[in-house]
């Protein structure tokens, strides 16, 4: 079969399909259920050979990486945008757009690499960074990665001066965020000129990624095809009957999609813990080392995260590159129940989780039943969000699971709560402390309890004959060198 009928043929094939399971799904909900339309999930024109690479994103939310706000759209950014660093798995800074950084207390002093360029051949000026870093600190995927910087000034044509709020040893791997042309990104269907791997252009009812010229080396796959994907159920719809070839879940809702692909483990750096209350009846940190000694971390991330997680009993990712040297502490499991049982033996611990995320209820429980098998009374209060979050700010619990995603340069300052471990954390920070010492301050302490670090999922088609590679922030990492069979 010549390339254009297999192209047509597979392509109905899959149109049919699609159109069969949205009808069937239609008709379980009921006549009122909204339907999708054709347009919602055809092909572009002129794919989709067995070897063609299709990836999901919504064309109506447009590639402008300051304003989306589906994971779809964020998966695909790194492919059309670069920054003036990459980040590896163990959240190590590499220079992009970046030629030189020099770091001198709170300033930071960067210097463009002269021969990179954007796709249409021009200059990548400090002006242009400048313009890139306004905007991506105030969209909400970027803002909280650049809470550290409080300012960036062109110092030249191709010199940047960034302030930083307080010096930052680790502060490079934050600077992720895409360097775009100044203006070319005002607006949220702005399609906006950037320096990646590929360049985007819109086709038919979806797009396409093509390789850019500014790249010498090889791919192997010199095109990706976007298909418009209209939601999250119409998109692992999609990848079962392999209209796209991968899907990203991070699981954020506790809620596992039914996957019969292929799949791998999504870096995410989202700490879980355990916080507890700083007065009553967990007051004294050697109950809270009791606590912390008993928490049973593998069976939590096995049982209430079906293993989409990596346990941990330090509070910082424990793929992160800056780790070396630090060392777990523990008190003796026997010793903390005794402990417990003594100390808590007539105080009711109270334990606060949220509603609507299956993950953290089920932390909840495990965590209640870990202590009654101490011989502790306690009981689970879940909670709507809004009532969840003014229990917490107000202090209306002794233990609640808590989460929160840490930035690359694993700034724990928002969590610790405490000035004297603020003031530890700084000094790691400043280079004039080290992590191992930081930690036996924070055991001393404990002002919580890590559970450890959540992940995702990334979803791929059993064709896929590359080993597939996501990394922290850019899933599709090694997308250029995707093979299918």
């Amino acid at each position: 079969m010549k390339r254009a009928d297999r192209i047509v043929h597979r392509a109905f094939a899959l149109l049919l399909a699609l159109s069969m399971v949205l009808l069937l799904a239609a008709c379980h909900r009921g006549d009122d259920a909204p339907s999708k339309t054709k347009e919602d999930t055809r092909k572009p024109a002129g794919v989709a050979a067995d070897t063609d690479i299709i990836l999901p994103y919504s064309r109506e939310e447009g590639v402008n990486p300051f304003t989306g706000t589906s994971l779809m759209n964020e998966a695909i950014m790194p492919l059309i945008y670069d920054g003036l660093y990459t980040i590896d798995e163990h959240y190590e800074p590499t220079m992009a757009l970046a030629e030189n950084v020099t770091v001198n207390g709170t300033t930071l002093m960067l210097t463009m690499n002269s021969e990179r360029r954007f796709r249409d051949g021009s200059i990548i000026s400090a002006d242009d960074v400048v313009y890139s870093f306004e905007r991506a600190k105030a969209s909400a995927y970027y803002g909280t990665l650049l809470n550290g910087i409080a300012e960036a000034t062109a110092g030249g044509t191709s010199t940047v001066n960034f302030t930083l709020e307080k010096p930052n040893k680790y502060i490079a791997a934050n600077l992720v965020f895409p360097v775009v042309k100044a203006g070319t990104a005002d607006s949220a269907d702005s399609i906006p000129v950037g320096s990646g791997r590929y360049i985007y252009e819109q086709y038919d009812a979806g797009g396409v990624l093509k390789k850019s010229d500014q790249y010498s080396e090889k791919f192997k796959a010199e095109q990706i095809f976007l298909i418009n994907i209209p939601d999250e159920e119409t998109l692992f719809n999609s990848l079962y009957i392999e209209s796209v070839n991968a899907a990203v879940d991070d699981i954020s809702d506790g809620e596992l999609q039914r996957i019969t692909v292929q799949t791998t483990d999504l870096p995410l750096n989202n700490l879980l813990y355990v916080g507890i209350k700083e007065n009553g009846a967990l007051a004294d940190a050697s109950v809270r080392q009791a606590m912390n000694a008993i928490l049973d971390r593998k069976t939590i991330v096995q049982s209430c995260l079906s293993d989409y997680g990596v346990a941990s009993d330090i509070p910082l990712n424990p793929d992160w590159y800056g780790l070396e040297g630090i060392k777990t502490q523990s008190m003796d499991r026997g010793k903390a129940r005794e402990l417990l049982a003594e100390q808590l033996r007539d105080q009711p611990i109270k334990i606060v989780s949220m509603t609507g995320n299956a993950n953290k209820e089920q932390i909840a429980f495990e965590l209640q039943r870990e202590l009654v098998a101490v011989g502790l009374q306690c009981e689970v209060e879940l909670l709507e969000p809004a009532v969840y979050r003014s229990a917490v700010k107000s202090g209306l619990y002794d233990l609640y699971v808590g989460e929160v995603r840490l930035t690359n340069d694993m700034d724990i300052t928002s969590v610790l709560n405490d000035k004297q471990l603020e003031s530890s954390w700084a000094s790691v920070l400043r280079g004039s402390s080290t992590g191992e010492a930081f930690m036996k301050a924070f055991y001393k302490q404990m002002p919580f309890l890590t559970i450890g670090f959540r992940t995702g999922v990334l979803a791929y088609s059993k064709n896929l004959e590359t080993e597939v590679k996501p990394i922290p922030g850019n899933p599709y990492g090694n997308v250029f060198e995707w093979k299918m069979g």
